[in-house]
């Protein structure tokens, strides 16, 4: 299959791009909002209301997990596969010198603490 061009290379990285930030404001928002539900009704909940905490925790934790690291990943080969115009840039190589599995591993352990603390929450609670 032939590579893409440097317009339809911007263009797909942009939209991967999109999403990574997207899945980033999810997850925090998301978090927030189960941080407040934790604390303000996590003392008083019954079992049945905790299971429901736990499990909305573990699927914003999931699905943060999966989803920044799938817009990681494409971003990743995207690179590893840029056109001859923009691999020669020097953007192009400061680029490809960045050590993306450092920032997906990062990623990945940040999203899986806070999904961690949280379910910590619910228990001590």
């Amino acid at each position: 299959m032939a590579k893409l061009t440097v317009d339809q290379y911007l263009v797909a990285a942009a939209a991967r791009l999109a999403h990574l930030t997207q899945t980033y404001a999810i997850i925090f928002f998301a978090n927030i909002a189960t941080m407040f539900a934790i604390l303000a009704y996590g003392p008083s909940a019954g079992l049945a209301a905790r299971f429901a905490l736990a499990t909305i925790v573990v699927a914003i934790t999931v699905y943060g997990v999966l989803a920044a690291k799938a817009a990681m990943d494409d971003l990743k080969a995207m690179l590893d596969d840029a056109v001859e115009d923009f691999s020669a840039s020097r953007f192009g190589a400061h680029l490809k010198q960045i050590p993306t599995t450092l920032f997906i591993g990062a990623s990945v352990t940040l999203v899986l603490a806070m999904g961690v603390t949280q379910l910590w929450a619910i228990i001590s609670a």
